[in-house]
């Protein structure tokens, strides 16, 4: 809890396979897994944390390889469940992986600030029709269908672009990490 001077707290993170995050609506609504190693902290918990958009979101993903990247947000926030756990993101982005998430470059395909919380079963994107979050395997913020995407499913080649450009296979994941501190 080191990063950037520290006062982080974990809101996603993933180690190995033996967690699924191919859940339920109501599983991401409360949360699942253990922080010792795989977790999702729950939708409501994130909404609580970050409601008044006065929170930082911290990625990271470490490769095979060993080397980790990572990408600030300045701003992140979430909003309840009535409103699908809707995603705010603003604000300086820095660092190493690319931004994937906001891409001011071609917003209308990969700006995901705006996008509702999709799963299997409560489908939200803006794929007219087809359900990003069931082909992906995992639940997210999902636009038409992403760019960034970290629940995918693991070490899998049916994981495409966790986090593209930088990130373009599944297979190449060893660890993803979500982190959110507040201004």
């Amino acid at each position: 809890m080191e990063t950037l001077n520290g006062g982080w707290t974990v809101i996603q993170k993933r180690v190995d396979g033996s967690t699924s995050f191919d859940k339920l609506w109501s599983e991401y609504k409360e949360g699942f897994g253990s922080p010792e190693q795989n977790v999702w902290i729950g939708n409501d918990v994130i909404h609580q944390l970050t409601k008044g958009n006065g929170s930082s979101l911290y990625v990271s993903i470490t490769q095979v390889s060993g080397t980790t990247l990572y990408e600030l947000y300045g701003r992140f926030s979430i909003a309840n469940e009535a409103e699908k756990y809707r995603l705010f993101l603003a604000g300086n982005v820095t660092g190493t992986l690319g931004d994937s998430m906001l891409n001011t470059i071609d917003p209308d395909e990969h700006d995901l600030s705006g996008m509702y919380f999709s799963t299997h079963d409560n489908n939200n994107d803006l794929s007219g029709g087809f359900n990003c979050a069931a082909e992906a395997g995992g639940g997210w913020w999902f636009r038409d269908c992403y760019s960034a995407f970290l629940n995918g499913l693991w070490s899998s080649t049916a994981w495409a672009n966790p986090w593209a450009p930088t990130i373009r296979s599944g297979t190449s994941v060893s660890k993803t990490l979500m982190m959110i501190k507040r201004h």
